[in-house]
């Protein structure tokens, strides 16, 4: 498959309007750059490259390859002088998404990108979107005047659009003078992508090196040659990680803590804004969690309330929002990579297993319901006035009993949903437990067991 895409990159250059010159290395080694001065002064160019290619109609893609250097000569020691050449010289301004160097080379994927289900597609010959790249990204650089020694990819992780990481390309290779691929590896701790979860995409820049050491045909001595160019890699759908609870009474309902990436994005607004939970193996089952507190931008906190039909079953959980649905993959799309994981970027499926029905006809076990109260999740909702009330389910809940929220006892408690055995399912708090929030909850039944806390992540916005 490799073979037929760089066929198929070379079959581009052939048919273009440019036929590289023969260079011998003796010659490329003596020019040193892709542009540069000779003894004369005479500027050498590497001709401008015209790619063409159809699809569906034509459509012509005018690249400019035209590389500037010089070579300055740098004093040394003792009178002796070495000569330092690059490209061109590396800024700050330079080093930056919006302002690449001239001279940089066309990139694009080497064939068909695979990405997760409801996840943008990546257009052919353009980068963005790469970034949902299932597993590792082989790119095609085309029109650059020398093959490096190292690629470097940035990635800007904290929105401000200045790089602050970088991912180095393995599997540097010339395939013609003009073309050479370069490959974004994926990582040994999410085998399921080449990107860290922590880079959430957008503009960046990618640096193309190479080093020359000083010989026989170098009289100048060693230099490096660096350019920088611009690379839009689009921007990442939400990343799930884990779920937690693992296992839920769905007939009472259950927060869920789900920690991940890219939850927000860089100008500040949410990349999420729904959650669900598909029954695996029925893709017809689906259920909406809500509401959904962002809690930060690596951490959702979603109530799921399934019902008691759903007890037994387990679901997958999945993110979605303006850039696309989170991986939870249970089939490998077209064109994916050889060994790509199941699951999401990890190789894990997010997912949540509802406790099967006892033979009363409740859910869970309730040997000890009768003296320890067992919690499984809140709510903040408004009353009709529009204040805050905060709901709290489980079960064994006992009339009396005592409520904290984030160690703040709340003013007013109402039990409601008695059960069989004179316990409540579900307790409303009003007044006071704001402070308290996001906090954990623990309830104190009047024999003076206490539940094992459950943390509450909602927030009484504009109290």
């Amino acid at each position: 498959m490799r073979q037929e895409r760089s066929a198929r990159t070379l079959a581009l250059i052939k048919h273009s309007d440019i036929i590289p010159a023969a260079r011998s290395t003796a010659a490329r080694d003596a020019t040193a750059t892709t542009i540069c001065k000779t003894s004369s002064g005479e500027n050498r160019r590497v001709p401008e490259l015209w790619m063409m290619r159809i699809k569906k109609a034509m459509i012509t893609a005018v690249v400019s390859v035209a590389v500037a250097a010089t070579m300055p000569i740098v004093p040394g020691s003792a009178g002796s002088a070495r000569t330092a050449i690059e490209a061109r010289p590396i800024s700050a301004s330079v080093a930056t998404p919006a302002d690449p160097q001239s001279g940089c080379p066309l990139i694009f994927p080497d064939g068909p990108v695979a990405v997760a289900p409801n996840q943008p597609a990546v257009q052919d010959q353009s980068t963005i979107g790469i970034i949902n790249a299932l597993c590792d990204v082989t790119l095609d650089f085309v029109g650059c005047g020398f093959t490096p020694t190292s690629v470097t990819l940035g990635c800007d992780t904290n929105g401000d659009g200045v790089p602050d990481i970088s991912i180095p390309l393995k599997n540097i290779k010339e395939i013609i003078g003009l073309l050479f691929q370069a490959t974004i590896p994926t990582l040994a701790t999410t085998p399921g992508t080449a990107f860290p979860l922590v880079c959430c995409g957008g503009k960046t820049t990618i640096t193309l090196s190479r080093t020359i050491s000083s010989g026989d045909d170098n009289a100048f001595g060693p230099f490096t040659q660096t350019i920088v160019c611009s690379i839009d890699l689009g921007i990442r759908a939400p990343v799930l990680i884990s779920a937690t609870p693992a296992e839920v009474d769905c007939a009472l309902g259950q927060n869920q803590l789900i920690p991940g990436a890219c939850f927000v994005l860089a100008d500040g607004k949410p990349n999420v804004t729904s959650v669900f939970a598909v029954e695996v193996g029925n893709p017809n089952n689906v259920i909406q969690g809500g509401p959904i507190q962002i809690l930060t931008p690596n951490l959702l906190d979603v109530f799921f309330r399934p019902g008691p039909a759903q007890a037994g079953k387990t679901f997958l959980i999945y993110a979605s929002g303006p850039n696309g649905t989170s991986r939870n993959l249970t089939a490998l799309p077209p064109s994916t990579p050889a060994g790509c994981p199941l699951g999401n970027e990890q190789g894990v499926k997010v997912a949540f297993k509802c406790k099967s029905a006892s033979p009363s006809g409740g859910s869970g076990d309730s040997s000890n319901s009768s003296s320890i109260a067992v919690l499984s999740g809140c709510r903040l909702d408004r009353d009709e006035t529009g204040s805050f009330i905060l709901s709290i389910f489980g079960s064994g809940m006992r009339d009396g009993a005592k409520l904290t929220v984030g160690g703040v006892p709340p003013k007013k408690l109402k039990f409601k949903g008695p059960d069989a055995d004179g316990a409540f399912t579900s307790v409303v708090a009003r007044g006071k437990f704001c402070t308290g929030l996001p906090g954990e909850i623990v309830i104190t039944n009047p024999d003076g067991t206490s539940s094992a806390p459950v943390f509450c992540g909602a927030r009484c916005e504009n109290q």
